[in-house]
């Protein structure tokens, strides 16, 4: 009883071959959600975010910035 080998594995793709056209028709966008969400910020909550940036510096504690946030 001899067995078939299982098939080779596809080849590797890279971020780039999402992108490109898929068999000629339209182009793979790769991960697509079952049920994509739309949200709607409000221009305060993108203002508050504009004002208050997380800068990086050392006298900066990134835990505490996050914790005010």
């Amino acid at each position: 009883n001899v067995q078939n080998p299982p098939p080779p594995p596809p080849p590797r793709r890279t971020l780039g071959d999402y992108g490109q056209m898929n068999d000629g028709e339209i182009a793979n966008l790769g991960f697509q959600p079952a049920n994509p969400v739309a949200f709607d910020i409000k221009n305060t909550v993108l203002s508050a975010l504009k004002e208050d940036q997380y800068s990086g510096f050392e006298s900066q504690c990134p835990n505490l910035h996050l914790s005010h946030f």
